[in-house]
């Protein structure tokens, strides 16, 4: 199973002896922060932080000894050593996956692939991952394919039987299925409810004191704090906003204390029930707009791919309303 979760914790191990082997996880960073010309871009394309990607190029830096990469302000270049490696890199991790797909082709009857947001492979997927495999059987492989958070339609992957996304548009009902509707609600630390509980108990028109947690760049095809204040009523001024780059920073950040977020039903329900958020407000609000599994034109022509879609969309639910 593949998933950037791994990065960091893979970022303290040491070079092969011989120096000629670096990680993929390093050629990976390395080939994002070329494309982007940003080490920021590079760590939200890969669900990891920053500094990570920077101890990644370091690390190929040191192997080689060589320089590969200047930054001038935000801005990441190529040196001539760079570009030289670069191309190799680029030419090699297209033969590796190539191979990949050439080795998953011989065994695609027993393996299902399913490509989604990191969000959704951290809150929806791995936590049902156990029931999912008890539910295939245990000697079907199941792979998850991590993308971007912000990103809406998933780009096509050769490999996936299995989409997850909002409200996915031109594919036939037979081919999806709904796995729930977006209902929001803002989320806090018991704490923070605590310190700020005369202002909770009022109308969010008084919420201007608060501190609110964002995202950096609008998720298309989620709620954001502007749809929630269009039902429930807008503070007097602008409150104080801190942004992440990822979904998963938002809510560690609710958990420690460091302000409110917006909060999905299905991604907060653990955090609930574990008194590590509290819900605020008098309910979820839902909005028109569902989270679907869909078959890929690969995962149409698998039984197996179907099996899944169907223990996704309805054990996702009955562990909701359990």
């Amino acid at each position: 199973m593949q998933d950037c979760l791994q990065a960091d914790a893979e970022s303290a191990m040491p070079n092969r002896p011989d120096g000629s082997l670096p990680r993929m996880a390093a050629l990976r960073a390395f080939d994002a922060v070329v494309r982007h010309a940003s080490f920021t871009l590079a760590a939200e394309e890969l669900g990891i932080r920053q500094p990570a990607v920077s101890r990644y190029i370091a690390e190929l830096e040191r192997g080689l000894d060589a320089r590969l990469l200047e930054r001038r302000g935000r801005i990441a270049s190529l040196t001539p050593a760079g570009e030289a490696y670069h191309l190799a890199v680029v030419l090699g991790m297209d033969r590796i996956a190539a191979a990949a797909r050439a080795a998953e082709s011989l065994a695609e009857d027993r393996q299902v692939t399913v490509a989604c947001s990191h969000e959704a492979s951290h809150f929806l997927v791995m936590p049902h991952y156990a029931d999912l495999r008890h539910a295939l059987g245990e000697d079907i492989g199941i792979r998850v394919l991590t993308c971007h958070h912000s990103v809406r339609d998933l780009p096509t992957d050769p490999t996936a039987d299995i989409r997850l996304t909002w409200d996915p548009a031109g594919t036939r009902s037979e081919d999806r299925a709904v796995i729930f509707g977006e209902e929001v609600r803002p989320v806090c630390s018991p704490a923070y409810a605590a310190a700020h509980a005369e202002t909770l108990a009022g109308p969010a028109a008084g919420w201007s004191e608060l501190t609110l947690l964002d995202l950096m760049q609008t998720n298309a095809g989620w709620a954001t704090w502007e749809d929630w204040f269009s039902v429930t009523g807008r503070p007097d001024w602008p409150p104080r906003r801190i942004e992440f780059g990822s979904y998963v920073d938002v809510l560690e950040a609710a958990v420690a204390g460091r302000g409110v977020a917006l909060g999905w039903r299905h991604f907060v329900e653990r955090f609930l029930e574990v008194g590590t958020l509290v819900a605020l407000g008098d309910r979820f609000v839902g909005f028109d707009r569902t989270f679907c599994g869909v078959l890929t034109e690969r995962g149409r022509r698998k039984p197996l791919a179907r099996r899944c879609l169907d223990f996704l969309a309805d054990g996702i639910a009955d562990a909701a309303h359990a």
